[in-house]
């Protein structure tokens, strides 16, 4: 992991580099300004030496207005580097999420891939950028304090340096502590954010029906929880806080009294007792940042494992042969499907050729949706149980198969984006005659006239100012711009009225003469021009025919036909 972190550093070596010798460069001008200090006190003052007292208190301004310069140099170099390897980060994490298959986000909540993406990857920043400021910064001066008081003094170092290790020991079982918390609080308030995303996403089915209680006891119960863990920290970060400072009035003390009683014997200078608070009040200050950095390090720490979580998963392996002919025909053999321990298919044996129109029908969980879920790529079928123009499904690219198809089913796919442009982004090169075409065909031409700003128009999140109708509708608009050579519709048209349906449904399948439409429908009286009608139960296929011989049998599909007809 920290190979990889550093690989981002590299990324950013110029600012990484720039930000480094400047820092460098402030510690130097923060340890020499105790050093003009003790030559006042001792040798300027006393002499009352008004040239050289002002000589040097000039001196002392000007390390002092160069370091606000360089820090203000160095902190701007340091977070612009933060900025950038955070964004390097969040692209590398978008790419990683895109590629994931459907199951990935299946089996995680949208709100904590969006805290992934957001909080974890601030954290990571302020990491990146804050920590490591901190902890030169903390760490050299201290160094830098502690090689000027011994060079003053090495008795009076010793001594301040007596409750040194306890103040170390005690960092160390603070810090455990904070680790396992901050981590606690990064699970709750991933936990708080998906169930605030869920509530959002749903909130009008929430108003319909007056869930407004129920939903804020969910989120309120989230937050008590994100409270509780919360609470368990903060006495663990003020105790951290609190003893450091205890810790910097005892070595204060130290100096006051030791350094005092020698001063008094003659072994020690006034300025250098001066010189002495100086650096250990400057280290109370880089020992209180660097466990401030316990905070930093800890969110950072866990946003940077968050990151990697996602990051370290396999790549899903895709298939090797680019599909650059026309589909002639798709056979499935022998397919058979479980989730875990659950059989989903049996057995299933079908060949359909190019320009046939076939329809599975059957009652829910008979592996219909499961069918298309394969055809696509979604689940990864056994060895040569689907076969596209003779070829594994499993060993063609998943992008040049899905190229050649078109899916249209009950999800809102609807960005927050104008009409025109949640139809171009299906054909980047569509021209008007092409969406207005697709608009005639989809059904949608008087509706989109009619709106005050046509295809300008801003659909809103999720599509919500559409009906259901007019979603779907627009879906199917995708469908005849893309003019693709597998058309699979799982309950494309349930929103519809029957006279839209017939109207849409007769346009696809004239458009679509020549190309294999594949449909999943409720409404069986749609499927009398469909070549085949699979006919499917949990054993597997029950039967196959065209609409016709399906009724003249008098089997599965008519029983299903007359019963939705009564």
């Amino acid at each position: 992991m920290l190979k990889k972190i550093y690989d981002y550093y590299i990324k950013e070596k110029k600012l990484l580099i720039c930000f480094l010798v400047s820092s460098f460069l402030v510690t130097g001008l923060d340890l020499y300004g105790p050093v003009i200090v003790q030559r006042l006190v001792d040798i300027s003052i006393p002499q009352k030496n008004v040239k050289e007292f002002i000589l040097f208190s000039i001196l002392l301004l000007g390390v002092y207005v160069v370091r606000l310069i360089v820090s203000l140099y160095s902190s701007s170099r340091g977070q612009l580097m933060g900025n950038k390897i955070k964004f390097l980060m969040r692209e590398d994490l978008f790419v990683k999420i895109l590629k994931q298959p459907d199951r990935f986000f299946m089996e995680r909540q949208s709100g904590d891939l969006i805290s992934r993406i957001t909080n974890d990857l601030e954290n990571v920043s302020m990491l990146l950028y804050r920590g490591l400021e901190d902890f030169l910064f903390s760490v050299l001066s201290i160094i830098g304090a502690l090689i000027l008081m011994v060079n003053f003094n090495v008795e009076l170092t010793l001594l301040i340096m007596i409750p040194f290790p306890i103040a170390v020991y005690f960092t160390i079982v603070q810090n455990k502590k904070l680790k396992k918390g901050y981590l606690d609080v990064r699970t709750n308030v991933s936990i708080l954010t998906s169930g605030v995303h869920d509530m959002l996403r749903t909130i009008f089915f929430i108003k319909d029906n007056v869930l407004e209680k129920d939903s804020f006891n969910k989120l309120s119960k989230e937050n008590t929880a994100l409270l509780k863990t919360e609470k368990k920290n903060i006495f663990n970060t003020a105790a951290l806080m609190s003893g450091i400072n205890f810790y910097n009035q005892i070595t204060q003390l130290i100096v006051i009294f030791a350094g005092g009683y020698m001063h008094i014997k003659g072994t020690i200078s006034f300025g250098v007792i001066v010189s002495f608070i100086l650096l250990t009040n400057r280290f109370r200050i880089y020992l209180l940042r660097l466990m401030g950095l316990v905070d930093v390090f800890q969110r950072g720490a866990t946003g940077i494992t968050r990151f990697f979580e996602i990051m370290n998963i396999e790549d899903e392996k895709d298939g090797t042969i680019i599909l650059d002919e026309p589909i002639k025909n798709i056979e499935i053999k022998n397919l058979s499907f479980s989730f875990g321990e659950k059989e989903i298919l049996k057995d299933i044996s079908l060949e359909i050729k190019k320009g046939e129109k076939v329809a599975f029908v059957g009652e829910s969980g008979v592996g219909k949706t499961t069918i298309f879920s394969l055809l696509k790529r979604t689940f990864l079928s056994d060895e040569n149980t689907i076969l596209i123009n003779g070829k594994c499904i499993r060993s063609i690219k998943r992008d040049s198969l899905l190229n050649k198809i078109a899916v249209v089913d009950q999800r809102e796919n609807l960005m927050n984006d104008s009409l025109l442009e949640n139809l171009k982004i299906i054909k980047k090169d569509s021209t008007s005659e092409d969406i207005n075409s697709a608009l005639s065909m989809a059904q949608l031409k008087d509706i989109v006239e009619g709106m005050d700003k046509k295809e300008e128009t801003m659909l809103g999140e999720g599509g919500i100012n559409l009906s259901s109708g007019q979603k779907q509708r627009i879906a199917m608009a995708r469908v005849f711009l893309k003019n693709p050579e597998i058309i699979l519709l799982d309950e494309g048209t349930s929103a519809l009225d029957n006279i839209l349906e017939k109207k849409i449904m007769d346009n696809i399948l004239r458009e679509f003469d020549d190309k294999i439409v594949i449909s999943i429908a409720h409404r069986l009286n749609t499927l009398k021009n469909f070549d085949k009608i699979v006919v499917l139960d949990k054993a597997g296929i029950a039967e196959v025919g065209n609409f016709e011989e399906l009724i003249n049998k008098k089997g599965h599909f008519y029983n299903m036909y007359s019963a939705g007809n009564m």
